[in-house]
């Protein structure tokens, strides 16, 4: 049997293809997916803290990273694009 944990809402409108923890606080990650938006969670809640569009309608965001103060995200527009948190 696969059990899956509930704990945070869906919330992305397609696949998630990159979730990354940050690296100053235990309780705060980010993701990001195929309907190009980069989301921050706080785990104890269950909805997003902040959503950004950080890649044009139609194109992926791929990958994620934790900068000083910052979020980067990778997409398929072939751009990054810094968001600051």
């Amino acid at each position: 049997a696969v059990s899956s944990d509930t704990t945070l809402k869906p919330s992305h409108k397609s696949w998630v293809s990159a979730v990354q923890w940050s690296p100053t606080n235990p309780y705060v990650l980010a993701s990001t997916g195929h309907d190009g938006t980069v989301k921050t969670w706080d785990v104890r809640s269950s909805v997003p803290l902040h959503t950004f569009r950080a890649h044009p309608r139609g194109e992926k965001g791929l990958c994620l990273a934790f900068g000083e103060g910052a979020i980067y995200s990778g997409g398929s527009d072939c751009r990054v694009k810094r968001f600051v948190c």
